[in-house]
């Protein structure tokens, strides 16, 4: 059987639990699901397709928004209103065709002038950390057909989460490390699609639709000798989980280096004690730890590769493979650029040099990353 975003496998959560400290700023979920008799295999750097439903409070509110029933049925549809917007519709992120469609029947000066501005920047600054039901509320007057609605939203989409474990080390079955994504303003509160639907409505033993998603390019070197140098930092270590599962199943002899940072030690320290094992039984052979909040001056994995630039570039020069992954927007920016500083401090040389090494790096598949 092929199961693919069409034909997700339904697979049950067999365990799951709380990463993060009761004090971190952030809620980090471990998940543990079984592939049962799916055949799914997968390998390290890989992703698991996670289909969610929509938060039903949000449902029920964009439905009495509509001024209409639960169980109304739009034209041509053979489903409820309800159903559509639970399992079949995107209502947390608010398509270019619903913006379009609201600015021009309504008077808001704000939308109107970013509408306007054909700023992407500006729009995606404007509908930051908004709903579709905020959008419908920038006028609390406009009236829009159901069946103009429905037209107006996309397919609900599936989440993608990088795998955590090892297929080797635990046969047919498959973890995942999430960060729940919840904020509010003044006026609501809001919840991420698919982490909140894992975290809120899947207990043990809640049977979730799930496929693969293969990532043909981030994976570990084919030969076992090569050394490894990853960084991520918070959820960012969830495909070198992964990967140091599978060095230690294989008895790879290839080094392994592993950056790793978040806010604070006794409360962001995911997998610690997996981590720590790593590096007692050698399979880390050299490990850095970046805690930006536990003392004045806040320092990230990029200030660590920085302090060990020497030996960094060292393993660079004999081959080692770099990995990167976590968040796109600033992290991997400031790691590339601490890279890049790196080569020029070590080969003496100008920022095109570094350039082209970079580039040679990305060529040889060398440097590599997942990030979001």
């Amino acid at each position: 059987m092929i199961w693919n975003r069409n034909n997700p496998y339904l697979a049950e959560i067999t365990y799951s639990k709380l990463l993060s400290g009761k004090h971190s700023n952030k809620e980090i979920m471990h998940y543990e699901i079984s592939l049962g008799d799916s055949e799914i295999y997968y390998e390290p750097g890989d992703s698991l397709g996670v289909v969610p439903t929509n938060d039903h409070n949000l449902v029920l509110a964009i439905i009495d928004r509509l001024e209409i029933s639960s169980s109304t049925f739009p034209d041509g549809k053979d489903c409820s209103i309800f159903k559509l917007l639970e399992s079949h519709y995107e209502i947390l992120t608010p398509t270019n065709r619903l913006i379009n469609f609201i600015n021009e029947n309504i008077k808001h000066d704000d939308l109107n002038k970013v509408v306007k501005s054909n700023n992407k920047n500006l729009l995606n600054e404007f509908k930051y950390g908004k709903d579709v039901l905020d959008f419908l509320n920038l006028d609390k007057n406009l009236k829009v057909d159901l069946n103009k609605f429905v037209a107006l939203l996309k397919p609900l989409q599936h989440r993608a989460y990088s795998i955590t474990s090892s297929y080797n080390a635990y046969p047919k079955e498959v973890h995942l490390t999430v960060s729940t994504q919840r904020w509010k303003n003044n006026l609501r509160d809001y919840n991420g699609v698919c982490s909140t639907f894992l975290a809120d409505k899947c207990p043990k033993g809640t049977k979730i639709k799930v496929f693969l998603v293969p990532n043909r390019i981030f994976k570990l070197p084919k030969n076992q000798e090569k050394g490894s140098i990853m960084i991520g930092p918070g959820t960012g270590i969830a495909p070198f989980i992964s990967f140091l599962q599978e060095r230690q199943f294989l008895e790879c002899s290839g080094k392994n280096w592993l950056f790793f940072g978040a806010q604070t030690r006794i409360n962001d320290f995911i997998y610690e004690n997996e981590i720590l094992n790593f590096k007692q039984n050698n399979v880390l052979q050299k490990l850095d730890l970046a805690f930006s909040r536990d003392q004045p001056k806040k320092i990230y994995v990029q200030d660590r590769m920085y302090e060990s630039r020497i030996e960094f570039f060292k393993w660079l020069e004999e081959g080692a493979v770099l990995y990167v992954c976590g968040d796109a927007l600033k992290m991997a920016k400031d790691v590339d650029n601490m890279l890049r500083k790196i080569i020029e401090e070590q080969l003496n040389c100008d920022e095109h040099k570094s350039v082209e090494y970079i580039k040679t790096l990305k060529k040889e598949k060398r440097y590599l990353l997942d990030v979001y």
